[in-house]
């Protein structure tokens, strides 16, 4: 739920712990943030919970709430399913992305939370325009803002790994679905 803080409240979807480093050092001095964690993409079952132990780490050291609904592995691959031989980085990436974000942007309307954002923005592998597109789309369908920010921009990346190694968290190499570990 919301909080009831003076400042504006903002749901983040986060796709990990280190990309969430750098996001909620920028974000919680201006926002009231809670954690989404939603990545049904995430295969193996192994990794899926590697990637939540360290979210959880992250939620705990900047104090924010964490929320974890069930992910739908599923629907995920069924709205990627015709999408399998694209190239990462390709249209599979941009359904995955606004996968992702409407149920952030779902959650963030029926929370009453002003604002929703994402980790997504803070690695250099990702498509910025991809995702702020989704996200964009996302807030239109549910009515709540989207926070357009990039979180790699202003050495963001390299702050989550500086971040990341001095909470020793889990770093991935890969972006988690079945698809990009090939």
């Amino acid at each position: 739920m919301a909080s009831a803080s003076s400042k504006a409240s903002l749901l983040l979807h986060a796709c990990c712990g280190p990309c969430a480093t750098v996001a909620l050092e920028r974000l919680l001095p201006r926002f009231a943030v809670t954690l989404l964690w939603y990545n049904p993409n995430l295969e193996p079952a192994a990794e899926h919970a590697r990637r939540l132990a360290a979210v959880r780490e992250v939620a705990a050291h900047f104090n924010v709430e964490l929320l974890t609904p069930q992910p739908d592995p599923e629907a995920w691959l069924s709205a990627v399913a015709d999408l399998a031989q694209e190239p990462e980085g390709g249209r599979r990436c941009e359904v995955c992305f606004l996968f992702r974000l409407r149920r952030t942007a779902q959650r963030a309307a029926g929370g009453g939370y002003q604002y929703f954002a994402t980790t997504l923005t803070t690695g250099p592998q990702k498509r910025l325009e991809q995702i702020r597109q989704a996200g964009h789309i996302a807030a239109a369908e549910y009515g709540v803002q989207f926070l357009d920010e990039s979180f790699r921009s202003r050495a963001g990346f390299q702050r989550s790994v500086e971040l990341s190694k001095e909470l020793s968290l889990y770093r991935q190499n890969y972006c988690g679905c079945r698809y990009s570990m090939r």
